[in-house]
């Protein structure tokens, strides 16, 4: 008697276990799928279930797989962990050794605040970036004060034109 080889794929199987799933397969149809699930290596979480409610293993094929995929996660956060760790090691060098981006050391003035700020597209140090930002704060709180007496004016406007309307 001669076997024929016919190889399901996995959606295929997957398929096949929903039906059983759902009791739409004939009982010779659940033994031929007991059948094929005990040969062939699938993993998924249909198959696995429909595996163990028939009280099927698991085929060793199908272990290794899993196996491999478990080693190269565990690989891969190994390495991630390295790398994470390599950069903070990088970052708490940087910030012990003191220095500013010019390559001088900072003292502990005014400096320690402001690293660097940038201005016309030019980059300014120490006091020239303190000085720089303090106009630009400024600038900023007048823009702001302008926007907030302008939307006053508009707002009262506004009153004024509802209430003439009412009125009349």
């Amino acid at each position: 008697m001669k076997e024929h080889e016919v190889k399901l794929t996995l959606q295929e199987t997957e398929q096949l276990c929903r039906l059983y799933m759902d009791c739409e397969l004939t009982v010779l149809e659940e033994t031929e799928l007991q059948y094929v699930l005990g040969k062939l290596p699938y993993s998924s979480p249909c198959i696995d279930e429909v595996r163990t409610l028939m009280g099927l293993t698991i085929p060793p094929a199908a272990i290794m797989k899993k196996k491999k995929t478990f080693d190269f996660l565990k690989n891969r956060t190994i390495v991630s962990i390295a790398a994470s760790f390599s950069v903070l090691l990088a970052v708490g060098v940087a910030l012990l050794s003191n220095q500013r981006f010019d390559g001088s050391s900072a003292s502990n003035d005014d400096t320690n605040v402001y690293i660097a700020a940038y201005s016309h597209g030019e980059c300014l140090y120490g006091t020239e970036a303190v000085a720089s930002t303090n106009i630009a704060m400024a600038k900023a709180d007048s823009l702001m004060k302008y926007a907030s007496l302008t939307e006053h004016e508009y707002m009262m406007k506004a009153g004024e034109i509802i209430s003439k309307t009412t009125n009349n």
